[in-house]
């Protein structure tokens, strides 16, 4: 909004150029300007001078503000690009995303620096001639088209990394409750089969085997969309923690708990047949 504002000012100037044909005062923002065409009208020769300087002065404000606006985008920029890489551990990821995070805390300070900009741009284009502005303009042009450049690649590296993060730390959560499962299905099917018991009690050893055979079953389109998530996430951080070997062992766990869940129901059922 700040932007089309400046540019609406910057028309209204254009349009009240002053005609140096027909020296008059005009209704200008810039009381400075409306001075020195005071004094073009009444001053005499001393005008010249006069006018001068205080272009000078309106210029010099505008270049430095333009410079302190780059300085500080390139500044941004640079940061950005050292942070905008989402490989690595996770720790590393993390020290990205805070650098960003602050990184877009700053970016009210760069909008106060364009508008500083579009202000003395205001001001400088009231007290020159109209070749004049055209320079000014494009300069105006060049440094509103590097902050909406700047502000855009503060908002995508951020969101990019904050993104990967999140998925991570979601990958995490299932990954942790699934090695939980998988460690309390270890013990419960750690115990050795009671082969010296009554029928009734054979058939509920049988029913109980072949529950936690379903569940274990049940699991298997969890597994798969971890080492979907996995393999999506490797492409993005290249962690070995969730590279190929690390998806291998995951498969490889869940694969002993599932043999020996079907090992059990096979044996109780040969059991109680016997029986």
């Amino acid at each position: 909004k700040r932007a089309r504002d400046g540019e609406g000012r910057e028309g209204g100037v254009a349009a009240s150029a002053i005609d140096s044909n027909a020296p008059q005062l005009r209704v200008l923002e810039s009381s400075s300007c409306r001075a020195v065409l005071a004094e073009g009208l009444f001053g005499g020769a001393a005008w010249g001078a006069s006018s001068n300087a205080m272009i000078q002065q309106s210029q010099d404000e505008f270049d430095s503000s333009v410079e302190k606006a780059e300085d500080w985008m390139k500044t941004i920029q640079e940061r950005l690009r050292i942070n905008d890489n989402t490989k690595g551990p996770r720790s590393a990821l993390e020290a990205r995303l805070r650098d960003t995070e602050k990184i877009c805390a700053l970016e009210p300070e760069g909008r106060l620096k364009m508008d500083l900009v579009l202000m003395k741009a205001d001001a400088l284009l009231q007290c020159i001639s109209e070749e004049q502005k055209h320079e000014i303009l494009s300069r105006l042009k060049d440094v509103k088209a590097m902050w909406e450049e700047t502000a855009i690649y503060i908002t995508h590296c951020h969101s990019r990394i904050e993104w990967v993060w999140l998925h991570w730390s979601e990958y995490l959560k299932a990954q942790d409750e699934f090695y939980t499962w998988l460690h309390n299905m270890k013990v419960t099917l750690e115990p050795d089969i009671e082969l010296q018991l009554g029928l009734k009690e054979k058939q509920w050893q049988l029913s109980h085997a072949q529950v936690l055979l379903k569940d274990v079953q049940n699991r298997s389109s969890l597994l798969d969309r971890l080492l979907e998530e996995a393999t999506s996430l490797y492409n993005r951080i290249g962690d070995t923690s969730v590279d190929e070997d690390a998806r291998e062992k995951m498969k490889e766990e869940y694969e002993e708990i599932k043999n020996e869940a079907e090992r059990r129901v096979i044996l109780l059922e040969k059991i109680t047949t016997e029986h």
